[in-house]
């Protein structure tokens, strides 16, 4: 899971380019999609991965993972593409109470004291990382409801991808979630008249970009998430992927020349913390238990 952040850090900087490039983020959603659902399914085929057989609710798990994960994608580059990214990384962090937020409402118990502090040490370590205070005027904020909705569905995913147990390959549900994610995409391009379609000005460097980022923002990450989600459960699975925040902060100022002041640091740290927190007294607490 921490593998999954990292490659969802490197993603967010790696979007600039796409955009720098002249693409659009219906765009961009659907082709990181696309590339996805292409490697997967080819990784399905070479593997021979047979197809799930589950029941109704297994299906509805499956199906519904695909359409959430559609709506990630859609509201967070919409609202990168409408306002600064620390404004939309920030409230992206949501997704970490969102997530305790809505496992408290199905299971109706009250998330582990560890867990409950390393999320408000992430959401503090967030909008101190990010600039948010500064950044967040009223020009800026034009992105936030695309972006909390953004958060609103990745803990939706967390949740639902956390429950669907081993039933099937890692590579054959990554291939399903895509293709459903892609039809999804196309079908909202028709209804508000996007243009999915790459105008004649975009070169070959830009689709390149696009490449990079459909496998650093899909490809890899997914794969990863689908197989890991069901051992780490979904609450500490949001927590672990919030080393996201330290990578995109890092490569902004190595990548775009965002150079990080010291108060950002600081919330750089509190992240960490907030990530390691749980293991490190878990791991503390067996020892003891042990001697």
């Amino acid at each position: 899971m921490i593998v999954v952040g990292v490659m969802w850090g490197l993603h967010g900087p790696l979007l600039k380019f796409c955009f720098g490039a002249g693409l659009t983020f219906p765009q961009v959603a659907a082709g990181e999609y696309l590339i996805g659902a292409v490697v997967f399914g080819v990784v399905a085929l070479a593997t021979r991965a047979p197809w799930p057989q589950g029941d109704r609710r297994f299906w509805l798990l499956m199906t519904s993972c695909g359409v959430i994960g559609s709506g990630v994608a859609l509201f967070l580059f919409w609202s990168y593409q409408l306002g600064p990214v620390p404004v939309g990384a920030t409230l992206l962090f949501l997704y970490v109470p969102f997530t305790q937020l809505i496992n408290f409402l199905i299971s109706r118990q009250i998330p582990p004291r560890l867990e409950i502090i390393s999320v408000f040490l992430v959401i503090a370590g967030a909008v101190l990382a990010t600039d948010f205070v500064s950044s967040a005027s009223a020009t800026n904020l034009r992105g936030a409801p695309q972006a909390i909705l953004a958060a609103l569905f990745f803990a939706g995913f967390f949740v639902i991808s956390a429950r669907l147990g081993a039933q099937s390959t890692p590579a054959m549900r990554s291939f399903y979630f895509s293709s459903v994610s892609f039809v999804i995409i196309l079908a909202v391009a028709f209804l508000f008249h996007w243009n999915l379609l790459a105008p004649p000005i975009i070169s070959w460097k830009g689709l390149g970009w696009l490449a990079v980022v459909g496998v650093v923002g899909q490809v890899v990450p997914v794969f990863l998430l689908v197989k890991a989600a069901p051992k780490t459960g979904s609450g500490l699975g949001s927590i672990l992927t919030s080393v996201e925040l330290p990578v995109a902060v890092g490569l902004s100022a190595w990548l775009l020349g965002d150079r990080p002041r010291v108060f950002q640091l600081i919330g750089v740290a509190s992240v960490l913390v907030g990530i390691g927190l749980p293991y490190f007294l878990k791991n503390r607490t067996a020892s003891y238990l042990m001697k």
